[in-house]
């Protein structure tokens, strides 16, 4: 059965970094990974852009590896083979796929 439940309040403050990330029209993902979580080596066919809200990953890219925390973002394009495993106390984060950049042409 649907459930609404009113409220009264009227305003949610959201962070001008995840706000950042909202497509013209569709959503951005919250992630939460507990530790050891392990997302192997993987690819998408769209750009990726993950911020880091709370907790770490350990993330590994073509530039090798690196441990991310809050505030930090990952900008991934299209086909970039990368890897995750979040640390000690899991991690929190914000994913926005898009369709990738079309390059310039100068015409």
């Amino acid at each position: 059965m649907t459930e609404i439940i009113a409220s009264t309040k009227t305003e949610f403050a959201i962070d001008p970094d995840i706000l950042e990330l909202l497509p013209d029209q569709g959503c951005v993902e919250l992630q939460r990974d507990a530790a050891g979580k392990v997302h192997h080596f993987h690819t998408h066919p769209v750009d990726e852009i993950l911020v880091i809200i709370k907790g770490a990953l350990k993330f590994w890219c073509e530039d090798g590896m690196r441990i991310v925390g809050p505030g930090d973002t990952i900008k991934l394009p299209a086909g970039t083979l990368h890897q995750s495993e979040a640390l000690e106390g899991g991690a929190i984060y914000a994913i926005a796929t898009r369709p990738p950049a079309v390059a310039s042409t100068g015409n």
